[in-house]
């Protein structure tokens, strides 16, 4: 080993020698140092021992046999270790010489892999780390959109799918622009993109073009993605359905002007009750009068309520206003009529009205005898222009006479409930017993308003000035 062209030391792979019974005859300079071992050992090597536990049994049981049978194999991946328990993986090339068909001596070329191996695993952690993210970006729930620099869409995952409506054969290789931004917002596009090659993460709620054409409310999260050279090279636009909150807010909004609007209402009746009740009683007659109104009042607000605010059927209103001054269904109050089903304001008006009719029958009319009786009916008339007809009829009680006064109760069952309706009343005091008719066109008693707050209520109206 002296001519230098020659000298296995001088090669930059490991090269070693092995004799029939395993033991190492030769060590290059090289596979010495990989291996960490002086260059004369203190005991004979055998060659297993330069091997890991896994890799001496991989010898024995597969190389070994391989040598002695077919005389040689080539690139071998396994691991060497070192005095110190260290370890590095090899390339690992055999040739034996046989003599008699037995294995004589055995010669070893030796090249580290380390570096391969490196790239070998970083490969297969990147792969994973892809496989991760793209079944991570499949399994969203979020709609999640991959675009290159020329605005093509790349990736498209099946949320996407559910909230725009493209699959992703449809969607994927369409300008993005073109696919999903609203005309309305096309001109101001070029300038985001300008934001997001700046490095700005874009976070906002929007608008988003689905595939029928309607426009959805979403909230996105787009980021710019970089190539190699850490250039802008597109984006990841990530979106969230909001229309279920949108819809909740909308709802809110309506809720609120809805409590604005019943409150304003509610708080003109009881001054109006108040005030008119004031001017006919004192004292703790005022404060009886006024609970008793306002109480029928509550009942129809409850009525209400429970029908979610908008409307409530006619026989559960006059029904109610009996129940605070005698039980409806005694047989001195008959009630009948087909389902008429009335709005807010409707039936805030004919609740109060009914309300009066039945007090003064209790305290004056029909109702303050044993034998007196009320009988409530309504009707629809037909035609293209449907009425309600309310009577209230009274037998049997105390001879009537037209009143001297006119306090709320003649209000709320005249003007005040004509101004609120756009219908008429007459009233009859005939010696058999009290009448009342009232009569309105159907429909606007029955349609829903918005604002009716000093409806039949201000100071000024014709009502109170009667």
């Amino acid at each position: 080993m002296t001519d230098p062209k020659i000298d296995p030391d001088l090669w930059p792979c490991g090269l070693m020698v092995m004799d029939g019974a395993g033991h190492v005859q030769q060590i290059n300079a090289t596979l010495r140092r990989w291996l960490g071992l002086s260059d004369a050992p203190a005991a004979p090597l055998r060659f297993v021992d330069l091997l890991s536990r896994a890799g001496r049994i991989y010898f024995e049981t597969h190389l070994r046999p391989l040598l002695a049978t077919q005389g040689h194999f080539s690139e071998v991946s396994i691991e060497m270790e070192r005095p110190d328990g260290s370890r590095f993986g090899v390339f690992l090339n055999g040739k034996a010489r046989l003599v008699d068909g037995a294995m004589a001596e055995a010669h070893f070329c030796v090249f580290q892999n380390e570096q391969r191996q490196r790239f070998e695993r970083e490969l297969v952690a990147k792969r994973r780390e892809s496989d991760e993210f793209r079944s991570l970006v499949r399994s969203s729930p979020q709609a999640i959109v991959s675009v290159d620099f020329n605005l093509i869409i790349r990736a498209w995952n099946p949320a996407a799918e559910k909230l725009f409506g493209y699959s992703e054969a449809e969607a994927v290789g369409q300008r993005f622009d073109m696919l999903l931004i609203p005309s309305e917002e096309s001109a101001k596009f070029p300038q985001k993109l300008l934001r997001l090659a700046a490095g700005e993460v874009l976070r906002s709620e929007t608008e988003r073009r689905h595939k029928d054409g309607h426009l959805l409310p979403v909230e996105r999260s787009i980021a710019a993605i970089s190539d190699k050279s850490q250039e802008y090279a597109g984006f990841v636009a990530v979106y969230s359905d909001i229309s279920a909150r949108k819809a909740a807010d909308a709802q809110i909004k309506t809720l609120l002007h809805e409590i604005n609007h019943r409150s304003k209402n509610l708080l003109t009746i009881v001054q109006v009750i108040a005030r008119q009740t004031g001017r006919l009683y004192q004292g703790a007659e005022f404060l009886s009068v006024f609970n008793k109104r306002l109480a029928s009042l509550a009942a129809n607000q409850d009525i209400l309520i429970k029908n979610r605010g908008e409307n409530a059927e006619l026989e559960r209103i006059v029904t109610t206003q009996f129940a605070h001054l005698i039980d409806p269904k005694t047989p001195q109050v008959r009630i009948s009529g087909p389902k008429v089903v009335l709005n807010e304001k409707t039936s805030q008006a004919i609740g109060m009205a009914i309300f009066e009719l039945a007090t003064n029958a209790v305290k004056y009319g029909a109702l303050s005898q044993g034998k007196g009786i009320v009988t409530l009916t309504w009707e629809v008339s037909g035609g293209q222009r449907p009425e309600l007809t309310i009577t209230w009829a009274e037998a049997g009680g105390p001879q009537v006479a037209a009143p001297t006064r006119r306090g709320f109760g003649s209000q709320a069952t005249g003007p005040i409930l004509e101004s609120y309706t756009s219908g008429k009343t007459t009233r009859d005091y005939a010696a058999g017993g009290f009448r009342w008719v009232f009569t309105a066109p159907l429909e606007p008693l029955a349609q829903r308003e918005e604002n009716w707050t000093d409806a039949g209520l201000g100071e000024d109206t014709e009502a109170h000035r009667a």
